[in-house]
């Protein structure tokens, strides 16, 4: 993922260009990385549940500044750009990401 956000443009690979085809993809990579860190903090975190929606809410601030910071970042790297957008599509998937982790947690899914 740090590869592909901070890599000049010429260095990233050739995707599909549709309109929005960037956003797929910053949604796609934060949710992914949601779904993924939301499971390491369940499997190495045993804590009651008040706990544990504290952690998940810190969690969640930490990686919203980071999906911001990402693209603050990306204004010093050749070829690429800021864009407010792309920080929003950041944003709604670490939320989203998160909330599909939480959701089938709790239902018990083999997928987390």
């Amino acid at each position: 993922m740090a590869y592909a956000l901070f890599s000049p443009a010429s260095n990233v690979p050739n995707i599909p260009k549709f309109y929005g085809s960037d956003k797929v993809i910053h949604f796609g990579m934060f949710a992914g990385m949601a779904i993924l860190w939301s499971r390491v903090i369940r499997e190495k975190v045993d804590i009651k549940y008040k706990n544990s929606i504290k952690l998940f809410t810190n969690y969640l601030v930490l990686w919203i500044f980071i999906a911001i910071l990402t693209e603050y970042l990306q204004r010093l790297v050749p070829g690429r750009s800021f864009d407010y957008f792309d920080i929003i599509t950041n944003i709604v998937g670490v939320i989203i990401g998160t909330g599909i982790f939480i959701y089938l947690n709790k239902r018990g899914s083999v997928l987390v």
